[in-house]
Parts: C-alpha cells; structure tokens; sequence
C-alpha cells in the first residue's frame, strides 16, 4: 500500500487542500494551523496554531460506493478507539462527532470530490477552555481533560486506524455494532431532532446497517440521515 503523507504549516483547509491538489490515493494531509476549518453544516471548527490535529485523508471512491453515510461512522469509530488508546471514556455522538465526558473533543467531515473521497478530522489537543468557550457545541480537548499524549504517535496511530476502517467499509466487513458500542445514546435513549427550523422530541430504537439512525415520534418509526438533521443529547 502507498500512502503519501504531506505536512504543512497554514492552510485554508485540509479537506480544501485535498480538493485543489492533483494528490493520487491514498494521501495523507495535516497541517498545524487551519484559517478556514469547516464541520458539519459549514460551522466553523476552531483551528488556531499548534492546538490541534488537523488532518485529512484522500481516498478513490470504489465503484460501488454507495455514499458518505457509512464513512462517517466508522471513521468516527477508528478516531474514538485512537483516543480511547490514551484513556477510555471517549464515546460518539451520531453521526460522527466524538465526545468526552459529553464535550466534544472530535470531528469528522467526509466529502465526495469527483471520484474521490476526502475525510477531514478535528482533534483538541491544546486548547484552552477559553479557546472553546465559544465553540457551538461543549467543546474540551485532551490539554483540559489532562490526559497525556504524544502527538507524533496519536497521529501515527490514527492514520492506521482511518486507513483500516475504511478499507473494511468498502469491502463490507465493518460491523456497525462497533459504532453501537461506543454510541453516546443507546436504544431507548430520548433525544431533540433539530432541522432547519423544528425540534422535536424521539426515542433511539438503533442504528442501521448503512449508518442511518432510527427513531420513534409520535407513534411513528423514522429513518434520520446525518446530512439533514442534527440531534441534541
């Protein structure tokens, strides 16, 4: 397997690098200073220097890809089992963010650029609680939670692990009882579905095998895709 890795100082965006560069697969960006780092929804992800891992990975997009849906789950898995390497506790928030102690610590942003497909991931590593005061989600980072880490090797160790799981996504072995497993809400759970201009209450009833998220409300079974709604705990 050929994996060129490429580091770089500033950048407007790792997932807009990729985008823009003539990189074949796999490729392997970072970068230690984000001026537009982007999540779900065009939100703005808090990149500033040395803080954080910021890091974006550029894959083909096989021919029976079906969509990101499933990617952003067990990408979500290969970060949280990264971290969990340092101390456990780390758990995903549907679809793909990763949280401690219900702070989020990780995101995940996979896009689909022509026939490749480019996954971008958020790590606090550094930030202060002051620097996250003003995220749009609780936000915390390893610096305040006080677990140790050597960049170098969580990075190393990540790299491996989003190469592993999406190679097993695209072949069909991934299991999506490991995303259940480490799922922030379990069947049963109530949570808030927020689209555009609604919130509406809903029970968990589980997780499906292309990543949808399945609920009851009012009465009524509902098939939830990441894209179009977002939930609050």
């Amino acid at each position: 397997m050929n994996i060129k890795i490429i580091s770089l100082k500033t950048i407007d965006s790792t997932n807009e690098y990729l985008k823009r560069e003539k990189h074949k697969p796999i490729t392997v960006v970072t970068a230690d200073h984000q001026t537009g780092g982007r999540g779900r929804r065009g939100r703005k992800w808090i990149s500033p220097p040395g803080k954080g891992l910021y890091i974006s990975f550029l894959f083909g997009k096989p021919a029976t890809f079906s969509g990101v849906q499933i990617v952003s789950l067990s990408t979500a898995v290969a970060v949280a089992k990264t971290l969990n390497e340092l101390k456990e506790g780390f758990k995903i928030k549907w679809p793909n963010d990763v949280l401690f102690k219900g702070k989020k610590i990780s995101g995940i942003l996979p896009e689909l650029s022509g026939d490749r497909i480019i996954i971008g991931i958020g790590i606090n590593l550094l930030h202060s609680e002051e620097e996250l005061s003003h995220a749009s989600y609780p936000a915390t980072s390893l610096a305040v939670e006080k677990i140790p880490f050597s960049r170098e090797k969580l990075t190393l160790k990540l790299v491996e692990n989003v190469i592993k799981y999406f190679e097993s996504t695209i072949n069909g072995t991934f299991k999506i009882e490991e995303f259940e497993f480490l799922s922030a809400i379990k069947p049963g759970d109530r949570i808030t579905v927020k689209r555009e201009h609604t919130a509406q209450k809903a029970t968990v009833l589980g997780f499906d095998r292309e990543g949808y998220l399945i609920v009851e409300r009012e009465s009524k079974i509902e098939r939830l895709f990441s894209a179009e709604i977002s939930i609050r705990l």
